[in-house]
């Protein structure tokens, strides 16, 4: 979903990846993380959409970072609204400050 609540990329997995993908990058932004604090991923798709035009979408945005994150990929039944095809979370670190 973007900003205002609408639904992003209604059937097109590709659209709805990306959108989560700057949905997680607005939250990291908020945290003063990047996708480079991200190590690991769990992508949750619906049956029958393809894991490969999902992570081609990963490798499009994730681009020349080193040290890619472990990602988990899941297959389900249905996500919390019927029109989403896809659902990820993310856990970034960020380093403690050493001044503290």
């Amino acid at each position: 979903m973007d900003a205002s609540g609408k639904i992003v990329g209604k059937g097109d997995l590709k659209g709805q990846v990306f959108q989560v993908f700057k949905n997680i990058q607005e939250a990291l932004k908020a945290a003063g993380a990047g996708l480079e604090h991200v190590i690991k991923w769990n992508v949750y798709l619906v049956e029958g959409q393809s894991l490969e035009r999902g992570f081609e979408v990963f490798q499009e945005v994730w681009g020349s970072r080193p040290n890619p994150p472990a990602i988990t990929g899941m297959f389900v039944s249905g996500l919390a609204n019927p029109d989403f095809l896809v659902e990820m979370d993310a856990v970034a670190v960020l380093p403690l400050d050493s001044t503290d």
